[in-house]
This record gives C-alpha cells, sequence and structure tokens, in this order.
C-alpha cells in the first residue's frame, strides 16, 4: 500500500473499484466525481500517484487499493447533502450580506479625496491619466481593511448596473501577503469596468486586469477586466455581453489558452462574434512601455482569430 506506481495504474485501480471515471489532471494526480458521497463537484475527489485518495466534500481519506474503504450508506450521504445545502445557503446569506454592505460603502471616495499630487504619480508610471484616474475613482489608502500593517493603492469595482461591489487593494508593500487584496473577505469575483456593458457597443475587450482595462478604455476602446490570476467566471456575465457585437479576448502571452478556453465556453453559448488576440507582449505594455499606436493596436485586433478557427 502506498507504493509509487504511474497515475494511469490508479486510476485504472479506482475504476475497477468504485466504476468511477477519473481524469488525469497532471503526472501526479487524477480527479472525478467521488464514488463514496457523490456530493464533490467533477473534480471534488483526488487519487494520487502513491495511491492515495481524498474527497474535498466529505473529507473521505485513504488508500485505493485499501479492501476496508466502504462506500457510505444511504443516510451518511443524506446527511452530508444535508449539512452541505446548509453550509451553501449560510455562505450565500453572508456573501449578500457583505454585497450589502457594499453598496452603502463610501470608502472609495474617501481614499480618491487622499490622493495627493505625489500618489497621482504611481497611476502616472502605470500608463494611466488624471482623467482616468477621476473616472474610475481611482485611490490611496493609509492602511489596507483586510492587510493592515500596508498602505494600499486602491481601484473600485462596479456590477453592470453600478453599484459597489469591491475595492481592490494593491498593497505597496506586500511583504508576503500577495499583491492584491479585497476590501473585505468573501464579496466573490467580479467583472472589472463591467458598468460599459450597460451600453450597446460595436467592439468589447475582455483584458486581464484592472489597470489593463483602464488604459485601454483611456485610449478609446471598450474593454473589461477579469480580476485575479485564477480566472472564474460567472455564467451570468454571458448576459451582459449579449446585446454587443464583437467579442475580443486579449489575455497576456502566457494564459493564451485560458483566452481560447473562454472563448469556447462563448461559443457553446451561441456567440459567433468572439475572437482571440495574439499579443506579443502584455496589452498594457505594448502601449505604456512600447509606444504603440491606435492604428499599431487596432491591427491587431482586427488580425484577431475567430474562436472557430483555432481547430
Amino acid at each position: 500500500m502506498g507504493e509509487q506506481l504511474d497515475i494511469e495504474y490508479r486510476m485504472a485501480q479506482a475504476e475497477r473499484r468504485w466504476g468511477c471515471v477519473l481524469k488525469r489532471k497532471n503526472r501526479n494526480e487524477a480527479a472525478g466525481p467521488c464514488p463514496l458521497c457523490s456530493l464533490a463537484d467533477k473534480d471534488g475527489f483526488l487519487v494520487f500517484c502513491d495511491g492515495g485518495f481524498w474527497c474535498r466534500q466529505c473529507g473521505a481519506t485513504g488508500w485505493v487499493d485499501d479492501d476496508k474503504v466502504k462506500t457510505l450508506s444511504q443516510t451518511e450521504v443524506l446527511t452530508l447533502r444535508v449539512a452541505k445545502l446548509e453550509r451553501q445557503q449560510q455562505e450565500h446569506e453572508e456573501r449578500l450580506s457583505r454585497l450589502e454592505q457594499m453598496a452603502r460603502c463610501q470608502d472609495h471616495l474617501t481614499y480618491h479625496d487622499q490622493m495627493t499630487l505625489e500618489r497621482r504619480e504611481y497611476w502616472h508610471g502605470e500608463g494611466i491619466f488624471d482623467r482616468a484616474i477621476d473616472q474610475f475613482v481611482l485611490g490611496y489608502a493609509r492602511q489596507c481593511p483586510t492587510c493592515h500593517e500596508c498602505d494600499s493603492y486602491t481601484i473600485p469595482v462596479f456590477d453592470i448596473s453600478r453599484q459597489l461591489v469591491n475595492i481592490r487593494h494593491r498593497l505597496i508593500n506586500p511583504n508576503g501577503h500577495g499583491k492584491y487584496r479585497p476590501h473585505m473577505p468573501g464579496l466573490g469575483t467580479h467583472l472589472f469596468n463591467a458598468q460599459t456593458l450597460s451600453e450597446s457597443r460595436k467592439r468589447v475587450l475582455i483584458l486581464e486586469g484592472e489597470k489593463k482595462s483602464i488604459i485601454y478604455n483611456q485610449h478609446g476602446w471598450h474593454a473589461v477586466g477579469l480580476m485575479g490570476k485564477s480566472f472564474k467566471w460567472n455564467p451570468k456575465w454571458f448576459e451582459w455581453f449579449a446585446p454587443h457585437g464583437e467579442i475580443v479576448i486579449a489575455l497576456d502571452p502566457d494564459a493564451e489558452e485560458n483566452a481560447w478556453t473562454l472563448g469556447e465556453l462563448f461559443a457553446k453559448r451561441g456567440f459567433r462574434q468572439v475572437r482571440v488576440a495574439n499579443f506579443a507582449t502584455k496589452p498594457d505594455d505594448a502601449i505604456v512601455k512600447y509606444g504603440a499606436r491606435f492604428e499599431d493596436i487596432e491591427a491587431i485586433l482586427t488580425g484577431s482569430r475567430p474562436v472557430w478557427s483555432r481547430n
């Protein structure tokens, strides 16, 4: 038990034992639905190269070649399902409460008022003009609410109805805390500059991050930004893009696969004018660092590939 073997062998063991079908995630790990509780999502049950397994949902753990592990009874599964629903309901209510607090929050205005000429120089150095600093209500916080030992530059985030849903804090001295922090924990994932989608556009850009979105908007394009490195996509956002014409996904060069994956999600929802742009560098660096002109960027955008052409 626990002997290091090929992950394909462990996948076959699990399938023979429980009848579950797993997908290989990497050379040492496979994942799929949990055969013990049927509660985990499609990747919630993990099998490892050494023969160990673990379910994120029910917590079951052990070895795939240990016949002492039994499938949970119907009563045990029902108890876990009820507990899961209760947790989900509680998490949903807590998140709604935090979003209600954010909707009433005025801290972003205070932070914007604290923007001295010196503080504005930071945004200038990032390629952001004064008019965009004011338009997007960028600011400075002497103390980040979720990382008290750090001051931060702030970026308020609004939903499509222009309701405040978060304030992103760019820590000035992260000291191992991560570059960005939310205004309060548990606010969920949002799309930056979603309010630009409230009016019909001929073309909308999807970029990686808030600053890129701001830079492209100030240069004449309509752009939204994916927040964070996980690229979590909320299905309700598809509705926001429905009234618009062409959608161009222009992520960083190291995220090209994520760009195509997102484009395919749009295509599956029936969007026909979805393209993926190929930048040789980060889209904001093309303008700020390398001095690309409007027509240079337009050439890249018009030369972007339709999602259907990938294969």
